[in-house]
């Protein structure tokens, strides 16, 4: 070629350039193939992340470039497709003719400038989208912190009232409790006064009346009784840890030996500081040989003075929070239901009470409010309901008679059980008898005869007599500690 050159210039020049033009054209064909399959790689990354960017930031702008760039690639894809449908012979001649940087440069700078534009502007939302959740996060920490005044204001007044009603309650407070005590000592003394007016009953007087009485007769040389309190239903009525009643039915003969037994029952009640209320029948010493009555009340009035003696040992009831709803339904109250109930409610609070009520007080003649009334019927029916409210109360009753025909009259089948016969056909045995449990020991009483004397000439109730063993009847009920003791108000 040197040779030819030195010689004939102008053949080496031709085949110079067709040697040139072969060697062009296999390496525009090498980076032809490069540049298809770096820009179908390139826009294959690049369509995903456009497809992200359009679900992220949806706004007319960022359309309008992802449109764009679609399009630019849909032609890309068909340069392409033309360049790979075309033969050996146009890939040489297009080799020479259309190099990759004439065929496909334009619109893969279009592409990747598109490219650069989403990505801009997706980026540009991206700090704007940042900027708004910056201008939110300072509106909530203003809004908190105006909150948070409020609530510094509010927890300053709040204690501001605080502090004023503890002032208060420290200024007023003994004020209002010597207030309140002594409305309830009005409340009291009005409630008890009222009573009173309404019942022709004193129960201390008509007490000391009949211990005048027994201690005269014990002057009598021939003063004589069963012991009927050793009875075996006398026992289990005192042994019973609920509320019970007892019947004690005598006869006329032997009416001062039982009301003997109810002052001596009251008498020994006191010594052992157990509640105790009475309702006695009380006689003057002219009217003692013929059983002259002082006065005899009505079933309601005798409720009456057992309800103000219950509110008298009652200290629960010594409020005017208790007192007043007691003293409206006292002013309504009609019937001997009614009565009963009010009875039941001034009891609430009491551990254990005794009542001694001697049934020869009733007058016979004054018909009851309600009908079929029954005095047995009536206190088993306030046990029950007592049991019913969950109220701790025990109540001891014994109901005394001598000849009343109200007693016999309001007997019923089933209060048979709780009758204890005195001087009829059941009779205390002849020889040893066994007195009640005095705490955890027994003792045995020697009784020679049927009838004993009650109590001695001094008028005190002595050891190795009839009252001894009458204090032994209730010196079990309260000191038992299996008695509940306490009361659920």
């Amino acid at each position: 070629m040197d040779v030819m050159v030195q010689h004939h210039p102008e053949y080496t020049s031709l085949a110079w350039g067709a040697i040139k033009i072969l060697f062009v054209g296999v390496v525009n064909h090498q980076s032809l193939l490069v540049r298809l399959s770096t820009g179908l790689c390139q826009i294959a990354d690049m369509l995903p992340r456009a497809s992200l960017i359009l679900q992220l930031y949806p706004t007319s702008q960022m359309k309008n470039i992802i449109v764009t760039l679609y399009a630019h690639v849909l032609r890309f894809l068909l340069r392409a497709l033309r360049w790979y449908q075309e033969g050996r012979i146009k890939h040489a001649v297009h080799a020479i003719t259309s190099p990759a940087e004439l065929r496909y440069d334009d619109l893969l700078k279009k592409i990747f400038s598109l490219s650069d534009s989403m990505k801009d502007l997706a980026l540009a939302s991206s700090h704007t989208e940042q900027r708004d959740m910056h201008m939110k996060i300072q509106q909530c920490a203003s809004g908190q912190l105006v909150m948070q005044t409020s609530i510094d204001r509010l927890t300053a007044i709040v204690l501001e009232l605080q502090r004023s009603v503890s002032t208060e309650q420290t200024i007023n407070a003994s004020a209002r409790i010597k207030l309140h005590q002594s409305l309830s000592e009005i409340q009291l003394v009005q409630f008890l006064d009222l009573l009173s007016v309404s019942v022709a009953l004193d129960p201390a007087r008509a007490f000391q009346a009949s211990l005048f009485m027994r201690n005269r007769r014990r002057l009598r040389p021939s003063n004589y009784g069963p012991s009927f309190w050793l009875d075996s239903k006398m026992q289990r009525w005192n042994e019973s840890h609920s509320s019970s009643l007892v019947l004690v039915n005598g006869t006329r003969k032997l009416r001062f030996h039982m009301k003997d037994f109810c002052t001596n029952s009251i008498l020994a009640l006191q010594k052992s500081q157990t509640p105790v209320i009475w309702v006695l029948k009380t006689m003057s010493p002219q009217e003692e040989d013929d059983d002259g009555m002082v006065n005899q009340v009505s079933t309601i009035e005798l409720l009456k003075c057992l309800i103000s003696q219950a509110v008298r040992i009652n200290r629960a009831l010594h409020t005017d929070a208790a007192l007043t709803p007691r003293m409206g339904a006292y002013v309504s109250a009609k019937t001997e239901e009614e009565w009963f109930g009010i009875l039941g409610s001034v009891l609430q609070g009491v551990p254990l009470l005794y009542i001694i009520i001697d049934v020869e007080l009733l007058h016979p003649s004054l018909a009851e409010m309600t009908d079929n009334f029954s005095w047995p019927a009536a206190f088993l029916e306030l046990f029950a309901e007592l049991a019913q409210r969950n109220i701790k109360t025990v109540i001891k009753i014994v109901l005394v008679s001598y000849g009343s025909p109200l007693f016999k009259k309001q007997m019923s089948k089933e209060c048979q059980e709780l009758v204890v016969s005195v001087g009829t056909s059941v009779r205390t045995p002849l020889g040893r008898a066994r007195t009640m449990i005095d705490g955890s020991d027994s003792r045995i009483h020697d009784h020679t005869d049927a009838k004993h004397r009650l109590g001695g000439a001094d008028g005190d109730i002595n050891a190795g007599e009839n009252v001894t063993d009458m204090l032994g009847l209730f010196s079990i009920g309260y000191h038992d500690d299996k008695l509940p003791i306490q009361i659920a108000l």
